[in-house]
């Protein structure tokens, strides 16, 4: 289990660095989130680079088999954290959309965050 700034950092570093299979997955995964509204395919130009950071995140957490732990939901963390507060609403949206499962909650983004089985099918049979 990780904190979620700390699977952000990790996740900046990695899809920086990285292969094109992890690119690939965060494709895939910023896809389904794209496909249930949980990140606006609208706003692409604008912020663009934070729904590929939460995509990364969510493929660097799956890919290190790890519990998303959401230690705090107050944006000012985030502000200071260097992290859109954006963030949150798009968590929370993946929670209800089941993509992702909170242990606290049925549609926010609270406590720990593992993956649902949709989500891990698709990201299993990402190239």
């Amino acid at each position: 289990m990780k904190s979620l700034f700390l699977l952000i950092d990790e996740a900046k570093q990695k899809y920086y660095s990285s292969n094109a299979e992890f690119q690939n997955k965060v494709d895939v995964m910023l896809s389904m989130l794209r496909s249930v509204g949980a990140v606006p395919y609208r706003r692409k130009k604008l912020n663009g680079h934070v729904h590929k950071l939460i995509s990364a995140t969510l493929v660097h957490a799956y890919e290190s088999n790890e519990t998303i732990r959401m230690t705090t939901r107050m944006l000012a963390t985030f502000h200071d954290m260097g992290v859109s507060t954006k963030f949150i609403e798009y968590l929370d949206k993946a929670v209800k959309e089941n993509l992702l499962k909170s242990d606290l909650s049925k549609d926010k983004a609270e406590g720990n965050l593992t993956f649902t089985d949709t989500t891990t099918k698709w990201l299993n049979t990402a190239h």
